[in-house]
């Protein structure tokens, strides 16, 4: 009889075992749109922790590209630098991490594919604990890409500035 209970009481916890897509949510993941021969581009979006328990993103995937790397981008001085990220990003429990341009990213390196606009690919996002999710981002141009940035009210524009001729 202790046999039988034990046995239920692994199945049960078993199969309450969370996954990624279970225990986080995300905002659109949003893909820079490339010219032909790009060969980097950069995804963005939120995820939130709606778990228990800190996790961390440690790695991403996708087919579209050689090499997937989670980045940074810091002010050295006056110059702006990006760096992979050594460790993955933490994303403590019941909060959020923006991946948003001029800050934390996804960068695509090696693209074996061009990303016009409107354009749907896949990519996974690895965390520590919760393991894997796969979703479908969308190419869009630098200026439509908008993602609020913590501490800002408002989305950040990435069109060029005009210049007087």
């Amino acid at each position: 009889m202790l046999k039988f209970v034990f046995l239920a009481l692994t199945f049960i916890l078993m199969s309450g075992t969370a996954n990624a897509s279970d225990i986080f949510s995300f905002s659109d993941i949003q893909i820079r749109a490339t010219v032909p021969g790009m060969k980097t581009s950069a995804a963005y979006l939120e995820i939130t922790n709606n778990g228990a328990l800190d996790d961390r993103l440690i790695s991403s995937q996708a087919a579209i590209a050689q090499r997937v790397e989670i980045h940074t981008m810091e002010m050295d001085g006056e110059v702006m630098r990006m760096r992979a990220v050594d460790g993955g990003v933490v994303i403590a429990a019941g909060d959020s991490v923006t991946l948003a341009p001029g800050g934390l990213h996804i960068m695509l390196m090696g693209l074996t594919t061009d990303l016009p606009a409107g354009s749907q690919h896949e990519i996974t996002l690895v965390f520590e604990k919760a393991g894997q999710v796969t979703l479908t981002a969308t190419a869009k141009l630098p200026a439509e890409i908008k993602m609020t940035m913590p501490g800002h009210e408002a989305s950040h524009d990435h069109t060029m500035p005009k210049t007087s001729q």
